[in-house]
């Protein structure tokens, strides 16, 4: 039997009725559409891209949020209701009173409206200034971001930018930190999205902290707090910090938010390499490493052609000074010689043997002159090749096993050491120096950082392909001297 147009109305009707009180119950749009992506437990924090028109607060607020709202309000109408009908004569009464002296009521809300819109304009002044600042948060940083952000994280435009970026008042603060609720989808790149915020809010020197697991993923941006304008041996926090390092672990210095940055010999690769332009520090960096070493024991040779940055090292007990190239020539030959001999030891034996550091400052001129020089000396059937040169290339290939670590001071020369040298140094200093440089000597940890507005030794220190900006210890000529020479320090 076919349905009347009567019934299919009541049925209708009663599915409405059904699905009306779901939707109260469950907490969402009485009109069924879902606007948000709120669940019951949890608020929203994004638009579905298909939904159109403006998106009401509530939308936000998770479904048992508004059945509780829905469930007052519904509570409060009863009560009303049932206060109105317990007593129907006296709320007539009360009416007809206020209609017989209607003047004088008037009259007191006229008084009264006065008193309530002058309390309204300075409750509206009093707004004004203290949301200025949240509005200034809005339209300086949230509203672009938001812009920038909503297409690559694939957010419908009507979403409300608070809901899932929550920027502090003032981003100075060094414990202030931008939290982005990211969709669930994770179909976007870090690496536009990192971009974007950098480039929008005009942020330097910061991390972002990606978390992408649970139900509600989010990335943290967080101020990356500078190393320290200075970093001075002669200030006794600092000197205490050098004298506890231990012998395989010599500071480079101090790093952002107060790490030590350190070299790490017993790595596979255990050389370092400092290059900087003029001015850049690497003589400091250069002495700062090879004092430390000789703080603990070792022995070294200090290279040092252009005879005025290692002063120092002159009469240093445990240092073979050496400024004139034919010097040079005969210390790395008998380098050589040296490496060969420790290689022959047994291990007992060479674990008791003194650590050997070969310091050469100025790198790229040292090593042309060395080559030079070789060509005035070499014989007819002599390699071409400088023994002194091959003795270094042997100490950078095979010096770890034997205790022999070498400190360059500039860019090894790929004609003279080979290309594969600067793939022999685990540690890579760098300060002041060009992009092509930092492109040529630390390809893994770019693109090169601004240079221009950091203090005088603030370098970037490059391991494992990450470069890590420091504040390099600044030791000076009698520092060193007086480091060395000190019984105290010595027993410390």
């Amino acid at each position: 039997m076919a349905q009347s147009k009567f019934d299919k109305q009541v049925e209708e009707s009663a599915e409405a009725l059904v699905f009306g009180i779901g939707r109260v119950l469950a907490g969402r749009d009485l009109d069924g559409v879902k606007r948000t992506d709120a669940t019951f437990w949890r608020s929203g924090t994004r638009v579905p891209p298909k939904v159109e028109g403006r998106v009401p607060r509530r939308s936000y607020r998770a479904g048992w949020q508004r059945l509780a709202f829905r469930l007052a309000l519904g509570a409060g109408v009863s009560e009303g209701s049932y206060l109105l009908g317990r007593d129907p004569e006296a709320t007539a009464q009360t009416v007809q009173d206020l209609w017989e002296n209607r003047y004088a009521t008037l009259a007191a809300l006229e008084t009264g409206g006065i008193g309530a819109a002058s309390a309204l304009a300075v409750g509206g002044v009093a707004y004004g200034l203290l949301t200025r600042e949240r509005r200034e948060l809005m339209r300086e940083w949230v509203i672009p971001l938001h812009e920038a952000l909503a297409q690559p994280l694939g957010l419908a435009e009507q979403t409300a930018p608070r809901r899932y970026l929550h920027v502090p008042k003032n981003f100075s603060d060094d414990d202030a930190e931008i939290r982005i609720d990211l969709p669930v989808h994770l179909r976007f790149s870090r690496d536009v999205v990192a971009d974007l915020v950098t480039q929008k809010l005009a942020l330097e020197g910061v991390t972002f902290s990606w978390h992408p697991a649970g139900r509600t993923p989010y990335v943290l941006v967080k101020k990356t707090r500078k190393p320290p304008a200075r970093a001075l041996f002669k200030d006794c926090k600092v000197r205490e910090l050098v004298a506890k390092a231990p012998e395989s672990a010599p500071v480079i210095g101090i790093g952002a938010g107060g790490r030590i940055v350190s070299v790490d010999l017993d790595a596979e690769s255990p050389h370092i390499l400092v290059n900087a332009s003029t001015g850049g520090g690497k003589s400091v960096t250069l002495r700062s490493l090879t004092c430390q070493m000789l703080h603990h024991g070792s022995l070294a040779f200090v290279l040092d052609t252009k005879r005025i940055s290692h002063a120092w090292a002159r009469g240093t007990q445990g240092v073979t000074y050496c400024a004139d190239i034919t010097d040079i020539h005969d210390a790395l030959v008998g380098l050589a010689d040296e490496l060969k001999r420790r290689n022959e030891l047994a291990a007992d034996q060479l674990a008791d043997m003194p650590w050997l550091i070969v310091a050469m400052d100025s790198a790229n001129g040292t090593l042309r002159q060395l080559a030079r020089y070789w060509e005035t000396l070499r014989q007819k059937d002599a390699p071409k090749t400088s023994p002194a040169v091959t003795a270094l290339e042997g100490a950078l290939w095979s010096g770890r096993s034997a205790g022999v670590h070498v400190i360059l001071d500039g860019t090894p020369q790929t004609s003279v050491l080979g290309a594969a040298a600067r793939e022999l140094f685990a540690t890579v200093i760098l300060a002041w120096c060009t992009a092509d440089t930092w492109q040529h000597l630390a390809p893994i940890a770019c693109p090169s950082p601004k240079q221009h507005r950091f203090p005088q030794g603030r370098v970037h220190v490059v391991q494992e392909g990450d470069a890590h900006e420091t504040q390099a210890i600044w030791m000076t000529d009698a520092d060193v001297v007086n480091w060395l020479t000190d019984p105290e320090d010595h027993e410390s």
